[in-house]
């Protein structure tokens, strides 16, 4: 009975060290990037939490060329857009996808879209997708 105690306890303590080396806000579970001659796009698809799918979209500009503005969007295979909630942050974009149904075997399309500007002003911008579930 006492070996049963102690295999127990054991587990539980390494349920608790799992949990708490989870590092969140950009562990990268799911991850695209694609590199522009105006900057590099990424997005990172971070983990599903109850009804909402979460990560992060990142923009690093080039030299010579400045963000002016990260957008995410959700979509799924019929074309259908899934309400998406984003959070600027110091350097990156939060985001929250309100999942819907997605019928077995199916995946959702997420784009991040990022506008760089140049020295002459003129924007244009660049976008890189992942899908979910993996």
């Amino acid at each position: 009975m006492r070996a049963i105690g102690t295999a127990t306890a054991v587990v539980l303590v390494l349920m608790l060290v799992a949990a708490g080396c989870s590092t969140g806000g950009g562990s990268g579970a799911a991850a695209a990037s694609r590199r522009y001659d105006e900057g590099l796009v990424r997005i990172e698809i971070d983990r599903l939490d109850t009804g909402l799918l979460k990560g992060y979209a990142y923009a690093e500009p080039a030299e010579g060329f400045s963000v002016e503005s990260i957008h995410v969007r959700a979509e799924d295979p019929r074309g259908r857009s899934w309400p998406v909630i984003e959070i600027p942050e110091e350097g990156r974009l939060f985001f929250e996808v309100t999942v819907q149904e997605l019928a077995r075997g199916e995946q959702l399309t997420i784009t991040a879209t990022v506008a760089f500007s140049g020295a002459s002003g003129a924007a244009v911008e660049r976008t890189v997708s992942d899908r979910w579930p993996p």
